[in-house]
């Protein structure tokens, strides 16, 4: 057994220690120390990093007991000395407001709406948690605005054993059933949870708390959840881009959502000016295209997938076979649409594709896709082509 420091301080960053063992974990290098502050994965919570003596932790885990520091190398260590042992107290911190933050909202969660939560993961940066019941946009705004207020208040938070007598009438949250001696970490008035993990000793110490994102997940809801220095830095960025577009939209960084949406319906105008513009280029095309027996290949430089579609669609009455149009390059290959007044062009389709290595499909009248052959083998292809 290893002697657990981090439940006796979960400051301690810094320690020394005898090396026990000098051993593999599960094939990869490992140490095993008399005592140690690095917390091993469990609980939903990543193990630490840092290093022992000048050697690099890079992950630590327990089995049986046992405390398994990964290491890359072990030949500057030896069995039997005495070694002093650093965390990454950055990252330590960061995962103990963000693990601290969670209980928080789990808890607040399951009080207000008795949703509990059944899924958890924590990365460096970012949680998400999955609850098993819908919350909606106002129940995530006002579960947030709760546990922003906890941090305020900054209560105690509380890592304790209760006596078989306390723990029967504790009503606490646990993803297992039937667990023996459990830890039970207590914020009061907000959550009593099992959970191994190590925990900051008030909620002030958390920080922001902020839920980014939801979805709907297997019956209930998956949130993203964000804490602490993760959750200042990710608003310092967030404020940083803000700034930049609000410089290129010449508005006030407050007001980039208005600007953008005067901006996206400028864009929409332009988008439906120029839709009527090619329409009319189109109909002059039209009129000063003779009328083919056979197909007629079109190359229009530019053009997207939706604006082929309506060449083809207004030019189909100038030729008897399949109307083509293309718009690309030989390097990247062509989008190309065909449709017919006459024929079932769908009936062709896997002919023409197969012919100008290319794939495509449609509805009805007009077949789309993409063309990787060059232009004069797209164009000797329909030129020739015959539509029984």
């Amino acid at each position: 057994m290893t002697e657990k420091l981090y439940y006796q301080d979960p400051y301690l960053f810094s320690f020394d220690a005898v090396v026990l063992d000098i051993t593999t974990f599960h094939g990869a290098p490992a140490v095993v120390l008399d005592r140690s502050a690095f917390f091993p994965e469990g609980g939903g919570q990543s193990g630490d990093v840092g290093t022992i003596a000048s050697v690099q932790v890079y992950d630590t885990q327990v089995e049986n007991e046992t405390i398994y520091h990964l290491i890359k190398n072990t030949d500057e260590l030896q069995k039997g000395s005495t070694v002093h042992c650093s965390l990454d107290a950055k990252k330590r911190f960061a995962r103990m407001q963000a693990h601290s933050g969670e209980h928080v909202v789990s808890g607040i969660a399951h009080r207000l709406y008795g949703v509990n939560n059944v899924g958890f993961h924590m990365d460096d940066t970012l949680m998400t948690v999955d609850f098993d019941k819908p919350l909606s946009k106002e129940d995530l705004s006002a579960i947030e605005r709760e546990a922003n207020a906890c941090v305020y208040r900054d209560l105690e938070i509380r890592a304790w054993y209760p006596d078989n007598e306390t723990l029967a009438s504790l009503d606490f949250r646990s993803k297992t059933e039937g667990l023996r001696n459990p830890r039970i970490v207590t914020i009061e008035g907000v959550d009593h949870c099992a959970c191994c993990a190590v925990h900051l000793r008030t909620t002030g110490q958390i920080g922001l708390i902020k839920i980014l994102t939801s979805a709907s997940h297997r019956g209930g809801v998956r949130i993203t959840l964000i804490c602490g220095i993760c959750a200042y830095e990710d608003y310092v960025l967030k404020h940083e881009h803000t700034l930049r577009i609000a410089e290129q939209l010449a508005a006030k960084h407050n007001e980039t959502d208005i600007a953008v949406a005067k901006l996206l319906g400028k864009e929409k105008q332009t988008r439906w000016l120029m839709q009527q513009r090619t329409e009319q280029m189109l109909i002059y095309i039209k009129r000063a295209t003779d009328y083919k027996n056979g197909n007629l290949l079109f190359d229009f430089s530019g053009f997207n997938p939706d604006e082929l579609k309506t060449a083809v669609l207004i030019l189909k009455s100038c030729c008897s076979g399949i109307c083509a149009a293309i718009s690309g390059d030989d390097e990247t290959g062509y989008y190309f649409a065909m449709t017919s007044d006459n024929i079932a062009v769908k009936d062709h389709t896997k002919t023409v594709t197969a012919a100008l290595d290319g794939n495509g499909g449609g509805r009805f009248d007009v077949i789309q896709g993409r063309l990787r052959a060059n232009r004069d083998k797209i164009r000797d292809f329909f030129d020739n082509y015959t539509v029984n």
